[in-house]
């Protein structure tokens, strides 16, 4: 599913896999991928088979970050998942963030 959003974004050269984003002692959390797409880090997860608490515990460290001003600019979020009812509640749960949530079906 990953590859899918690789693809889609027209494979960029600065993509990376399993990044680590941290602030010592404070927050740390590993994003499935991250590139720059039009000056802009888009940091990207793909929602397979994780449970929402895991993915509410992931947003949750991301806005401590944006809270902190680890980023220049604040990041777009990319989510991959795999049905409707979960697209809505990342939607929900990422609401005043800029995120883009996708289908795994769309891309298929």
């Amino acid at each position: 599913m990953r590859n899918d959003i690789y693809i889609a974004y027209g494979c960029p050269p600065t993509w990376k896999n399993e990044v680590k984003l941290e602030v010592k002692g404070v927050v740390s959390v590993v994003a499935d991928a991250l590139f720059v797409h039009e000056g802009r880090y888009h940091i990207v997860e793909v929602d397979h088979q994780q449970k929402m608490s895991v993915n509410k515990a992931k947003i949750g460290k991301y806005r401590k970050m944006l809270e902190l001003g680890v980023f220049k600019t604040p990041p777009v979020f990319v989510w991959m998942t795999t049905t409707e009812y979960k697209m809505k509640q990342l939607l929900e749960l990422c609401d005043g963030m800029d995120v883009r949530v996708f289908l795994a079906s769309q891309f298929h």
